[in-house]
């Protein structure tokens, strides 16, 4: 097994610990607690910082800073892994072009879901914006997981 096969498979279950991660942020009504608050209302989300800080949230003082800081970092995670598997499947000789294209579109939906992101924290976690972030990241995994199948076909071959 080849290590692009790997990072593809790597990237989509990163993408899914990220999503149920993120659904988890949400049921706590946490989408805000690393961001700076003016009476009770959200003003920035305060990215990359949480509270001013890069470093790790004291869990006692703020269990909900905590929960997006680690959605945040899963976030990078998520990044890093995405674009390396992308340079890794188009370096491919031969390119499994269907992987190749899945994982560039898939990067492309990465930075709609990053300002996505950023909007729905900026929105005060408007409910309409959080379901299109989380319906962009249900898309976004869905086109993964086709490369994902395509790249297992390639694999075989």
């Amino acid at each position: 097994m080849s290590l692009s096969k790997y990072l593809v498979y790597a990237t989509i279950l990163s993408t899914f610990v990220l999503i149920v991660w993120g659904a988890y942020l949400t049921a706590g009504n946490w989408g805000g607690d690393c961001g700076t608050t003016n009476g009770g209302s959200l003003v920035s989300s305060d990215w990359p910082y949480c509270n001013g800080s890069l470093a790790i949230p004291n869990p006692a003082v703020s269990y909900g800073s905590l929960v997006e800081y680690i959605h945040r970092t899963l976030s990078v995670v998520v990044s890093v892994f995405l674009l390396a598997a992308t340079v890794a499947v188009w370096r491919m000789k031969p390119r499994p072009v269907p992987v190749a294209r899945a994982m560039l579109l898939t990067l492309l939906m990465l930075v709609v879901q990053i300002g996505l992101g950023d909007v729905v924290v900026n929105s005060d976690l408007n409910a309409i914006v959080t379901a299109v972030h989380l319906a962009n990241a249900t898309a976004l995994f869905a086109v993964m997981v086709i490369g994902g199948v395509y790249m297992h076909i390639h694999e075989k071959r």
